[in-house]
């Protein structure tokens, strides 16, 4: 279960973390930090897509639809 004010995405990333933190194999390394630096990219991403949202003129209907499926807040 998430904590408020926690993503799925950094929810994955400190799974990640972890098994990354328990493993030795140098390859499985590579690939956890590798995963990390894309959720890194896609929380970026998401961020700006937000505050596009955001600031795009909507009429009150479309924004009241938007924020009750959590793109808006």
């Amino acid at each position: 279960m998430l904590r408020m004010g926690y993503t799925t995405a950094e929810r994955a990333a400190e799974l990640i973390d972890g098994v990354l933190q328990d493993t030795d194999d140098s390859e499985h390394r590579f690939k956890l930090r590798t995963a990390l630096q894309l959720l890194e990219m896609i929380e970026e991403q998401h961020e700006v897509a937000d505050q596009a949202l955001a600031d795009s003129e909507l009429d009150d209907g479309t924004r009241e639809n938007l924020r009750g499926l959590g793109y808006l807040e």
